[in-house]
């Protein structure tokens, strides 16, 4: 037996096992939902705090790795041993660098999801995922559908802002809860900005059971790359489920996703020779290309925002890293400026360029056994790239933890005409035995 074959047979170990074939379902659900659930009970029940959610999060990722145990071989505990320890130590060098800062140990939870849903997803099955990527899309879809339509009964379901606040995310006495009228900050466009997509939908921005838009714009844009990537692998267009894709996307207004769904299109119908080549430095020439462009902009100083376009954002982006010193780069000394809009900057002021190189390239050496899952990867891959121009969003376990379970679970299946064929190779090999 080949070890490509025992590679496939350990990927699938628990592939058989029902018991665990329901966990993986229900804790990608659980990654998903879990935010409305505590909003629900901040609404209904008690009182919650950032550390419910801390613990949630927790409490999820640890029964993940519980379930990968059997496929958790030494490269993967070496992997998840080297990102807890890298992590943690760059976290207490910045707080002994800081001590106002505190001890941040969020970074740690972020590069630990890409892993070990990867796993879990690798002991899946197809199969299984496009029954998790079916149920998730229907949950989704009812609720965004729900918000949008009846939005006073969704806000007495899920009083979002009262949630932000008692997790510390918003500030009571922020005047621009006045305007978010019970929903997130981003939950409504500015009068001044207005939607911009189909403006005749109003300035409402859908979250569904995500509370806030650009997570359900990045499901979205996943579930798309998805349906269209199954429709080449089945040679049946999965129309339904693209067009669940836009409609989610429509509804949470995020244009930073419509606008790369071409692209993302483009990525997974090119050839992945083609691709890897481009993707792979794709982060490093942006980064560039933002420094470059903040450093002709003016004013310098200390970054801030100047206003609600991507232009602006990118500009913000830019401006945060051409702030950085060497401490910054290292990963060593937080950021002066905020990085929630900045993701390239979020990352290297956590893990250092050096730690992001790391992983960009562990990343883009995923293998897997057929030419569809080199495309996804990449069509993922650059849109982790693109968006951590103007965003941290792609961290979030609601839409990370299905991203990379996905992945994994494409990573084992082969050619379809490999599949197709092997029937036909048995029953020769077996005629010629007889």
């Amino acid at each position: 037996m080949t070890s490509t074959d025992l590679a496939g047979r350990r990927d699938r170990v628990f592939a058989d096992n029902a018991e665990l074939t329901w966990l993986a379902g229900l804790l990608i659900v659980a990654a998903i939902t879990f935010n409305a659930l505590l909003c629900f009970v901040n609404t209904h029940v008690a009182p919650i705090n950032n550390s419910y959610v801390v613990g949630a999060e927790a409490l999820i990722l640890t029964i993940t790795i519980l379930a990968c145990y059997r496929i958790i071989d030494q490269k993967y505990a070496l992997i998840i041993t080297a990102i807890v320890v890298y992590t943690t130590v760059l976290a207490l060098l910045r707080a002994a660098i800081s001590p106002e800062e505190g001890m941040n140990l969020k970074i740690v939870r972020d590069f630990l999801i890409p892993v070990t849903f990867l796993l879990l997803g690798k002991g899946s099955n197809i199969r299984v995922a496009d029954t998790i990527v079916y149920v998730a899309t229907v949950i989704i879809l009812f609720f965004a559908l729900f918000e949008y339509f009846y939005l006073d009964a969704y806000l007495k379901v899920f009083s979002i802002t009262e949630y932000y606040v008692a997790r510390g995310t918003l500030d009571a006495a922020d005047p621009s809860l006045q305007w978010a009228h019970g929903l997130m900050l981003s939950g409504m466009r500015p009068p001044e900005q207005g939607r911009e997509l189909l403006s005749f939908l109003g300035g409402h921005r859908v979250s569904s059971l995500f509370l806030e838009p650009i997570s359900l714009g990045n499901f979205g844009c996943l579930i798309a790359f998805w349906a269209i990537a199954r429709s080449r692998m089945e040679q049946k267009l999965r129309f339904w489920s693209i067009a669940a894709g836009i409609v989610l996307i429509i509804l949470s207004d995020t244009r930073f996703n419509a606008a790369f769904l071409g692209v993302g299109v483009l990525i997974l119908l090119l050839s992945p020779r083609l691709t890897t080549p481009a993707v792979l430095a794709m982060p490093f020439v942006v980064i560039f290309g933002l420094i470059l462009a903040a450093s002709g902009a003016e004013p310098h100083g200390l970054p801030y925002l100047e206003g609600y376009s991507f232009k602006d954002r990118l500009l913000y982006s830019g401006r945060v890293l051409l702030d950085f010193d060497l401490y910054n780069w290292l990963g060593i000394e937080a950021s002066r400026a905020p990085t929630a809009d900045a993701g390239f900057a979020y990352v290297i002021s956590n893990i250092g360029l050096l730690g992001f190189a790391a992983f960009w390239i562990w990343f883009m050496s995923l293998g897997g056994r057929s030419r569809y899952f080199y495309a996804f990867r990449n069509t993922s891959a650059a849109y982790f790239a693109a968006i951590s121009c103007v965003s941290t969003s792609q961290f979030t376990i609601k839409t990370a933890a299905l991203l990379w379970f996905l992945m994994g679970a494409l990573s084992v299946v082969q050619n379809r005409e490999v599949l197709v064929r092997a029937p036909a190779r048995q029953g020769s090999c077996e005629a010629v035995k007889t």
